[in-house]
């Protein structure tokens, strides 16, 4: 599957502000009431529309708008007799839940399975290096992130409590993740199964509209056979739970990215796999753990878009850009090359493969999400 792509802070701030990437266009019928300042648009067989025009800034380097939408030519193909008004599309912060290993293989080497001496200055320990990484991450002010953190176990053996953070908007949930992984002392079992349904079962209590993620973050093989609470450790494997769990994961709507850490975490691939994510990112050494962690920001900070409202017809939707009726992205929900509504209630999009990276680029200096009215003529994608 293909992964989203990185947006870095400089690359999103032609986003500052409530509406830069020109807004949802809505094909509401009877023609509405111009917008003022907007442009005056004749559909092709029935009332005025309106429209307001704002440019895509590209350029990384400062907010001075280039290139403008200059007007949107409705054909009857595309419902002509229904007038066409604008709402702010904005940037959506994901919702990231860090659910994170904190057993006592953790307190091993790096490259070993051999524990680290008390002082040693030779040794890479997993757990050090691991928060060190993730430290790197949560503070850092170009990551626009709301956090959480569920850790696993959370009583010495196989047991896992809901998360210790909620997930908690902007650099209050960083810091709130941060200052609780400062107070791990690395113990007991991997219950993995169990861990990544709690993370579910939270994950569908929340109520916002951002897209939601799961941040696995290992360090080798679940040994808490069955996913059971309390008990069932000792070397039992339970890959093949965790792996259910993770499916179960993404047919819920939360891809699972999966960083193993040490020399352990070969057999993540499948994990990662019922996870939606392709493959697990392995850390080896503290260099290939803060890339594997800047590439997985990469994926969930990126190309999700709120629509201000949900479409009259979510059916009947398209999302253009250049205001080229050719360059429309195909409405794709495997999420290889195109769009789709990222919330049951339609209210945001997410754009994949090669249409986030023509829009971060700034391939693009406009955007359209044109939308049919009830019984209007069917959008063309």
């Amino acid at each position: 599957m293909t992964r989203l792509r990185l947006l870095s802070r400089t690359s999103w701030l032609w986003l500052d502000g409530a509406a830069v990437l020109i807004a949802a266009a809505f094909l509401a019928c009877g023609g509405p009431v111009p917008i003022p300042g907007s442009i005056a648009l004749v559909g092709g067989g029935g009332g005025n529309g309106t429209k307001t025009d704002l440019g895509l800034n590209t350029k990384s380097n400062t907010n001075v708008s280039i290139g403008t939408d200059t007007g949107i030519a409705v054909s009857t193909a595309d419902g002509g007799n229904c007038g066409i008004t604008t709402a702010p599309l904005n940037k959506q912060p994901p919702d990231v839940l860090l659910v994170l290993d904190k057993t006592g293989s953790l307190l091993d080497a790096m490259d070993s399975t051999s524990t680290c001496a008390t002082g040693s200055t030779t040794c890479q320990q997993r757990w050090t290096t691991l928060v060190s990484g993730l430290n790197a991450v949560l503070t850092s002010p170009s990551t626009n992130v709301n956090w959480g953190l569920e850790t696993f176990n959370s009583d010495g053996s196989c047991g896992v409590d809901p998360p210790e953070v909620p997930i908690t908007p902007g650099a209050a949930g960083a810091n709130a993740v941060n200052a609780y992984i400062a107070t791990i002392k690395p113990n007991g079992s991997t219950p993995t199964t169990l861990a990544i349904t709690t993370a579910v079962t939270y994950l569908q209590t929340l109520t916002d509209p951002n897209p939601k993620y799961i941040l696995l973050a290992t360090d080798g093989e679940p040994n808490c056979l069955g996913g059971k609470s309390g008990g069932g450790g000792g070397g039992a494997t339970d890959l093949i739970g965790a792996e259910g769990a993770a499916t179960a994961a993404l047919n819920a709507g939360y891809k699972v990215y999966v960083l193993g850490v040490g020399p352990e975490t070969t057999n993540l691939t499948g994990l990662a796999q019922a996870g939606g994510t392709n493959d697990y990112y392995p850390a080896l050494t503290p260099d290939a753990l803060t890339a594997a962690l800047a590439s997985i920001m990469g994926s969930v900070v990126s190309c999700s878009f709120g629509l201000g409202k949900a479409p009259p017809v979510p059916t009947n939707v398209a999302v253009q850009f250049n205001n080229d009726s050719t360059l429309r992205a195909p409405h794709d929900t495997s999420h290889a090359n195109g769009w789709d509504y990222t919330t049951p209630a339609s209210t945001t999009i997410q754009l994949y493969g090669t249409w986030c990276d023509d829009v971060t680029s700034g391939k693009y200096q406009s955007a359209q999400i044109l939308m049919g009215c009830p019984g209007g003529a069917f959008i063309q994608q």
